[in-house]
Formats: structure tokens, C-alpha cells, sequence
């Protein structure tokens, strides 16, 4: 049956939807003709007036126009319109709703129109409390939303499936491809957004800075975006919490943050907003800092679009757990363009006018001592070190690959050998800033301030560490343990592990009291410690249950009797799967605790096609958690070969095939291909083709009879036990010569299983939330009025 006929089966797709597409196309067309239109008529404002009202509407036209795309996009996943190219290769009726929304962003086309429209809507929404910033404020917004929506409009996702369109009518396929397998999990659904409608946030910055800059204002534009700033490190930071939370209940690997380079991409960004947020508060209390303030209110931005350079250009393809789709080469060099231009363009208006307008800072008094300044000029030049080197580490894979032709990321281990020398410092000073004042001190009064803070955060840290080495609810850690540390030298871990644990407890500790200290007075304030306290938590967590986890693992094979695990006897129990590619497929352990519990340990195990068409394995961890510790298992791709790969055998043939080849104690098995027989017809349906073997495996020997059947489907497959351990199969034949191919597979399968014990891993997830919520109500007490 040829393409045509196919065709014709099919049901026409509805007017409604190709309504839809064309009105997301138009929509997206329009949006770059009315952001350049305002672009232009802002910078002619000062010739007529009324260019600025038109402007504005310009702007909100090209917004809303983001928005309604979106909405297009959504209604035609939503109803499994797979006659468009993109729903069809990102979605397919068998999902649920959520999955069918979140199929949006799972690829290039929608995280771009996802971070097209968190930059509209906030930019909307700031753009009331621009007063006198309006006019270049709109200005350099447009002039970055028109060429993102160009990158849409060029590659759109609203062109028609290949091949749909018969006799001028468009065909409605019966589903589509699907989403990718690895991202079928509710936080696709939650993640995405989060993250995006920061990265859209950061726009906002971007353009006050450089409003500011045009405008000749340094002064008032940090009243207007320090709530904005705050909300933008808010949500990513939240964005990056919920990453990491993805991660740890996907991947497999135990742990929430690996250094991968595209979690770098937004890491970065969020610490030099977290830097900006602390120049803002000295050039509101001090009239200091106009010019490094001016930096950081673009920096943030201008790293991002750098960062989305190299997830989307495929540079880190080959070493990055994410996978991004390759841009095509139009919207790479658009985006090339744009990020080059508006990179230069920045710093030489900053060269320009920002310079000349930083000597507007009020000077710095010449008197010994340390105060809050002084601290908060160390924090940003930590922060910006850090997220400096960070950002190098992210673009490694680019720089060896210039350099060699091969690109390689840099190891985890040695991001911690770094980053050392900047968390402690940085910590420290999240300590001790809160209770030293604008006003210099020596540092003998400051420490009589802290001896307090100190006693009590030693006193709690010293109940935590008996705590967790108690016998019966603690960590059992193996003796001898130590950790990496700079220039070559290793620690023993419980020493490390306590300095680090104290040091987020002083932390802790010193926000609370000082948020104790200020709730009668003011409530202002107290956003930033709460935060602060929620970032020590969450570093309390990810310290705790990395540094003190337990892991070990076993082969699980059914029928063979429980693997004890770190003190946990685990057992195969069932293999709960209707089709191999069941998606809501389970292989459910039995485990018996050390402390006499019982339950089952289901971990989600389906099968898809991998780029050379076999099966591969999709698994998904199962994270059981509790107050003290998360149980987590994870298990490796079942194993059904035993040889490593097919081998071909010639009729008559005899070989010795062994498990490790330097191992000289294993005599391997025996494997002789005796005779081809076939039964039936060739050609025809149920035609059978043996393969008759003799084996001599461990003192035993067996006559087996593997086949092939010629099916009116796939080929059917006899697999003949060989003793309690294997099966064989026939995979192919060739008459010609009477060869056949042969795979011995385990039967069972099988199951390698990895445990981690993994303490205190809620408090991450307590962090999370106070982290993000003393963030939000700063941003609710720093908002700043409408101009009149």
C-alpha cells in the first residue's frame, strides 16, 4: 500500500485546527513586524509625541500576539492535531493532559515560545512602573523579543506534517511520535515553566540597565528594579531546586546536582542576579556602586542568551545528561547575531555613558574598621568569581573542542576542589553580615556580637553529628572514609563534614536571630534572611545527603532467593507490564527492611525504539521518602545477553565462547551448530527455520532446537532452555550458505540493582520552599509604586 492510499484512510483534519496553525503563524509574524514598529517609533519618540502611545501599543500587540501563539500551540496539542509537523513529532493521543500541555516545551520551537512568553508577560507587567525609563525601557525590550519571535517565525512549529496533504486536502494522522521518552514525568510539567518565566524575568533587568544608561538616571531605576530582581531570583532559583529534583528522581543516580553544563547555564545567570540583588541594597543606602550595578542589571541576561548559544548549537550533545535538538542554521546565526550584537552594544554603552555616569557614586569614607559595604563588596566578588567560573566549566565543552575536535565537560570532582574556596568564604559572610552594621566596627566588636550566635549554632552542630552517628538511627559510615580536597591532599570525611554542617548551622542561625531581632521593628527586612536561612537549610540537605549517603548494589534474579543491601533483603517479585513499550510498566521488588518493615519497591521499566531500531531500556528509579532519609533504588538496564553480541556460526561449526576472555580458569561453553533444518515452504507463513546445537556448558550437555518462524507480523522465536540459567536464540538465517546467527539470553533476565541510603534529603526540599518564599516577600516589600 503506497503513501497515497494510506492517505486516504485517513479522516480530512478539521477547519477549526487549520484555522488554529494559520492563526499562530500570522500571530507570530505579526509580533516581530510590531516589536520592530516599536523599536522605531521609541527612538523617534522625541520628534512626535504621539509616537509613544503608538509604541506602547506596538509592544502590547506584540505580546499579546507571544500569547496568543501559545494558546494556538496548546489547543492543537491538546487536541492531538497531529497534521502539524511539530505536534506530530512531540505528542501522540495516548498521553494525559498534563503530558499533552507540557508537550509544548519539549523541544526547541516551544521552550523558545515558553521563554518568549515569561519575557512578555513580564514585560508587561513591569512596564507600568517605568515612568520616565518608558521610552528606552521599550526600546531595548522590543529589540530583543523581535528577533527571538523571528527565530519562531522562520522556524515555526505550525508547519504541516510531511506527506499530510492529499489532493489539496490536509490528512489528520491517526497519532503522532510521542514525547521523548526520558521526559515523561510530571515535572516536565512543572520544571519548564518555572525556569523559562525566570529566564524571562531577566529581560527586565537587561533593559532598566540599559534604560538607565540612555536615560542619563542612574539613580532611580534601582528603587523600580529591586522587586524585580528579587522576583527573577525567586523564581529561578526555584526553577533550579525543581531541576534538581527532577534529576534525582530520574536519573538514577542518587543525587541532585552534577555540575552538567546545561544546569550551569541557568546557575549562572541566577548568581550574578543574586549579586545585583546585593549592589542594589549599597546603592540605596549608600549612593555607591552606580557603575557595578549598572554591569550586573545585564550581566545576568546577556550570560543566559550565551548559555542557550551553547545548549542549542549541539556543543554539548555529547556530554550533558540533557539533550537538546541541533538549531537549524537560519535561527543559530540569528541567535549568533543577536547575542554577539547586544553583548557589544551593552558594554559599549556602558564604556560610553555608564563610566561617565558611574562618578556619580558617592565617595567611600577613609576610616578603618569593616562594615556592611565592605562585606557585600566581598560576597559580590566572590559570587562573580564563582559564577565567572562557573561559567568557564560550562563552556569547556567548546573550548577542548576548538582545541582537540572533540568536546569533553569537566568532571564533578574537580568543580568541588573549586568551588570550595568560594562557598566557605561566601557562607561565612551570609553569617556575619546581618550583625554588622553601615557603620565601621573593629573586629573584636563584631565577633562580641556573634559569640552568642556562635555558641549556640556549635551547640546544635554538635547535636546533629551525635545524632546521625547514632547506632540506631544514624549514618553507619565505613571507617577510614576521607574526601578530595585542593592540592592533592585527602581528609577524613567526618571532620569536613562537620566544619561544612557548622558552618550552614552559624548561618542559620545568625538569619534567625537577627529576624528575631527585627520583627517588632521593621518587617521589612527580613525577606533576605529568610531566604538566607532557606539557602542554608537547602545546602544543610544536598551536604548531608551526598556527603553521609550509603550506596551498594546487587544482581537480582527472580526465583534465586532475596540480595541483602545495605542491611535491606530485596527480592524480584513481579514484572507488572502489559507490552513491553507499556509506559505505565513496573518491576515491583519485595523488600524487607532492617527494622522488620516490608513493602514493595516498584521501579518504572519500558521499552522504545533506540536510533538502531532494538529495544532500549527506560527505568525509572523509586524514591520512598521519610523525615530522616530517602530509600532510593535504582537499577541498571536488565541484562538478557549473555554473549556480548550475536555470533554467526557456519553449519558444522564448533566454538568455545567464554564469559571473560583473560579469565584462563573458565573453560566457557561449547556451542556446536550441528545442522539447518526447515520445516514448511520457503516464503511462506509459518515456515520454520532450526538451528540444531550441542552444548557443553559447566559438565552438562545439552541438545537444543532454537527457530524462526516466518510470522504475517515481526519473525516468532523459540528460545529452547539451556539448563536453569539460559536460552537460546536464532536471529537469523542465511540459506545461501546455511549459516545462522545465535544470542545466548538469561532466563531469567538479569536485574542489577543499585541502593543509596539517603539522609536528611528533606531538608532540600524544605530549603526549596524557604528559600523561594523569603525571596517572594522581599519582592512584596521592596515593591516599588506606579509612577503618576
Amino acid at each position: 500500500m503506497d503513501t497515497s492510499d494510506l492517505l486516504k484512510q485517513l479522516t480530512a483534519a478539521p477547519k477549526w485546527a487549520l484555522f488554529t496553525g494559520t492563526a499562530g503563524w500570522v500571530l507570530i509574524n505579526a509580533a516581530v513586524v510590531l516589536f520592530l514598529l516599536g523599536a522605531v517609533l521609541w527612538l523617534l519618540q522625541p520628534r512626535n509625541p504621539k509616537f509613544a502611545k503608538l509604541a506602547k501599543f506596538s509592544f502590547f500587540g506584540g505580546c499579546f500576539s507571544i500569547l496568543g501563539m501559545m494558546a494556538a500551540l496548546e489547543s492543537l496539542f491538546i487536541a492531538n492535531q497531529f497534521e502539524y509537523q511539530y505536534v506530530f513529532s512531540h505528542g501522540d493521543n495516548l498521553t494525559g493532559l498534563g503530558y499533552k500541555i507540557a508537550g509544548v516545551w519539549t523541544a526547541q520551537e516551544g521552550s523558545f515560545l515558553l521563554w518568549a512568553c515569561g519575557a512578555a508577560i513580564f514585560g508587561m507587567l513591569a512596564f507600568r512602573f517605568m515612568g520616565e525609563y518608558r521610552r528606552w525601557y521599550g526600546f531595548a525590550y522590543s529589540l530583543f523579543l523581535a528577533p527571538l519571535c523571528a527565530i519562531l517565525a522562520y522556524d515555526s512549529p505550525f508547519g504541516l506534517t510531511k506527506g499530510s496533504v492529499l489532493n489539496g486536502v490536509v490528512k489528520l494522522p491517526h497519532s503522532g511520535l510521542g514525547m521523548t521518552p526520558a521526559l515523561q514525568n510530571y515535572w516536565v510539567i512543572i520544571h519548564p515553566p518555572i525556569i523559562f518565566t525566570g529566564f524571562g524575568s531577566l529581560t527586565v533587568m537587561f533593559a532598566l540597565s540599559v534604560a538607565a544608561m540612555l536615560s542619563g538616571n542612574v539613580s532611580e531605576w534601582i528603587r523600580i528594579v529591586r522587586p524585580w530582581a528579587l522576583i527573577s531570583a525567586s523564581i529561578l532559583g526555584l526553577g533550579l531546586c525543581t531541576g534538581g529534583m527532577w534529576a534525582y528522581e530520574t536519573q538514577g543516580w542518587g543525587g541532585f546536582w552534577g555540575w552538567d553544563p546545561v544546569e550551569m547555564v541557568s546557575f549562572v545567570p541566577w548568581i550574578f542576579t543574586i549579586s545585583l540583588i546585593h549592589g542594589i541594597i549599597v546603592q540605596t543606602a549608600k549612593k555607591r556602586w552606580i557603575g557595578t550595578n549598572l554591569i550586573l542589571g545585564g550581566v545576568p541576561f546577556l550570560t543566559f542568551v550565551y548559555g542557550t548559544f551553547l545548549t542549542r548549537s549541539g556543543l554539548l550533545d555529547k556530554v550533558s545528561n540533557h539533550s537538546f535538538a541541533e538549531m537549524d542554521r537560519v535561527s543559530l546565526i540569528v541567535l549568533v547575531s543577536f547575542m554577539i550584537a547586544t553583548t557589544l552594544a551593552f558594554f559599549a554603552l556602558y564604556f560610553v555613558k555608564g563610566t561617565a555616569l558611574a562618578k556619580q557614586s558617592a565617595p567611600e569614607p577613609d576610616a578603618p574598621g569593616i562594615d556592611r559595604e565592605g562585606l557585600y563588596r566581598s560576597g559580590i566578588l566572590l559570587m562573580s568569581l564563582l559564577a565567572t567560573g562557573v561559567a568557564i566549566g560550562m563552556s569547556w565543552p567548546w573550548f577542548s573542542a576548538l582545541r582537540t575536535g572533540t568536546g569533553a565537560a569537566i568532571e564533578e570532582k574537580q568543580y568541588h576542589l573549586v568551588i570550595v574556596w568560594f562557598f566557605v568564604p561566601i557562607i561565612l559572610l551570609m553569617a556575619i553580615a546581618p550583625f554588622v552594621g553601615w557603620r565601621k566596627l573593629a573586629s573584636r566588636d563584631i565577633f562580641n556580637r556573634l559569640v552568642s550566635v556562635l555558641s549556640v549554632s556549635a551547640g546544635l552542630t554538635g547535636f546533629a553529628l551525635v545524632a546521625i552517628q547514632n547506632p540506631k538511627f544514624g549514618v553507619h559510615m565505613t571507617p577510614g572514609m576521607t574526601v578530595a580536597m585542593p592540592f592533592h591532599y585527602r581528609m577524613s570525611l567526618m571532620p569536613w563534614m562537620a566544619f561544612l554542617i557548622f558552618l550552614c548551622t552559624f548561618t542559620a542561625v545568625s538569619n534567625i536571630w537577627k529576624i528575631i531581632e527585627l520583627f517588632k521593628k521593621s518587617k521589612m527586612g527580613i525577606g533576605g534572611f529568610v531566604s538566607h536561612i532557606g539557602v542554608a537549610v537547602l545546602l544543610t540537605g544536598l551536604i548531608i545527603s551526598r556527603g553521609f549517603e550509603q550506596k551498594d548494589g546487587a544482581v537480582i534474579i527472580p526465583n534465586r532467593g532475596p540480595q541483602n543491601i545495605l542491611g535491606y533483603s530485596i527480592a524480584f517479585k513481579k514484572l507488572d507490564q502489559k507490552t513491553i513499550d507499556d509506559r505505565d510498566g513496573k518491576i515491583i521488588f519485595s523488600v524487607d527492611g532492617p527494622d522488620g518493615q516490608h513493602f514493595d519497591a516498584p521501579l518504572g521499566l519500558y521499552y522504545y525504539p533506540g536510533e538502531d531500531g532494538a529495544p532500549t531500556a527506560m527505568i525509572w528509579p523509586v524514591v520512598l521518602k521519610h523525615l530522616s532519609h530517602d530509600f532510593y533504588m535504582a537499577m541498571n538496564k536488565p541484562e538478557m545477553y549473555a554473549w556480548q553480541k550475536p555470533l554467526d556460526f557456519k553449519e558444522g561449526e564448533t566454538r568455545i565462547i567464554k564469559s571473560d576472555a583473560e579469565d584462563d580458569s573458565d573453560p566457557g561453553m561449547e556451542v556446536t551448530y550441528k545442522k539447518f533444518v526447515m520445516q514448511g515452504n520457503p516464503g511462506q507463513a509459518g515456515t520454520k527455520f532450526c538451528a540444531v546445537l550441542h552444548i557443553k556448558d559447566g559438565g552438562h550437555e545439552y541438545d537444543v532446537t532454537p527457530t524462526l518462524m516466518i510470522a504475517d507480523g515481526a519473525p516468532e522465536h523459540d528460545l529452547p532452555p539451556v539448563g536453569n540459567d539460559y536460552r537460546m536464540a536464532l536471529l537469523a538465517i542465511d540459506p545461501a550458505d546455511r549459516s545462522v546467527q545465535l544470542q545466548l539470553m538469561f532466563s531469567p533476565p538479569l536485574y542489577p540493582v543499585i541502593l543509596f541510603y539517603k539522609p536528611m534529603t528533606i531538608l532540600v526540599w524544605v530549603g526549596t520552599g524557604i528559600m523561594t518564599f523569603g525571596g517572594l516577600l522581599s519582592a512584596f516589600y521592596r515593591r516599588a509604586s506606579r509612577p503618576a
